[in-house]
This record gives structure tokens, sequence and C-alpha cells, in this order.
């Protein structure tokens, strides 16, 4: 299998090769890798169950498997607050904070100000430029 593994690494990495210089169109390319990408993620949820039971017998095992140690933990366990009335109530409070925020800094692109109920100025919120992304949709 790992004879395999490698030899489609190095067929990915020929194609990337390719795109970059030119002779592959480099959207071919990013549409192919990431249909390639939803396949794996798609495969390695599919998997995860039997590969965790499987894990089990692995994990503390110092000579671990395939090179690899081998270890099964807990990660990403959430708090609930929602049945918290109060904490429900400040969450809310943010949220309209934000969004006076938000028109404060649209409105302040073309120098208006936004004042609050109180007659105080709302300090516009920053914006940060998030990146560019390529949005695929399959034609039917």
């Amino acid at each position: 299998m790992k004879q395999l593994i490698t030899a489609i690494k190095e067929s990915l990495d020929r194609l990337w090769v390719d795109s970059e210089q030119g002779d592959i169109c480099p959207l071919e390319t990013y549409i192919n890798f990431k249909e390639l990408n939803d396949f794996i993620s798609d495969r390695i949820d599919a998997i995860k169950p039997s590969a965790l039971k499987e894990a089990e017998k692995y994990k503390g095992d110092v000579n671990g498997y395939n090179g690899y140690i081998v270890d099964v933990r807990e990660v990403g366990g959430k708090y609930d607050y929602s049945h918290i009335d109060e904490i429900a109530q400040l969450k809310e409070r943010i949220k309209e904070l934000e969004k006076s925020a938000q028109n404060a800094y649209k409105i302040g692109l073309n120098g208006g100000a936004v004042v609050n109920g109180d007659g105080e100025e709302v300090i516009p919120a920053n914006y940060k430029s998030g990146t560019t992304a390529i949005v695929l949709k399959l034609k039917k």
C-alpha cells in the first residue's frame, strides 16, 4: 500500500509542476485536486470509526504502527451555555453591538457617523479583508 500512496503522491506532484510550468491549465488542476480532496475527506470520515477501533489496539504501544506512535484522545469538547438566560442575553447584546459597529464602519466609509440611542457616537468596527477564494459549482 505504501508504494501505491507514494506513486499517487508523485503523480499529483507532477500534475502540479506541469500546471506551474504552464503545460496544464492551473484551473483544471485545481478543480481536479479539489475533487480528489473532497473524495479523500469523505473516505477518511467513512473509515474513521473502524480506524478508531483499530487504533485502540496500538494506543500506548512504544512500537506503534507502521512507524507512527498511535494515540486516541478526545478533542474539541465544548461547553453549552444555551440554558443560561444571562449568557444568552449577553450574547444577543454583543450581536447588536457588533452590528452597530459594522454599520458605523460602512457609513464611515462615506464620511458619516452613527449615533446610538444615548447620543453617543458608535465606534466603527475594523475591517480585515478575507482571502480570495475560487468558488466551484458543478453545472447540471
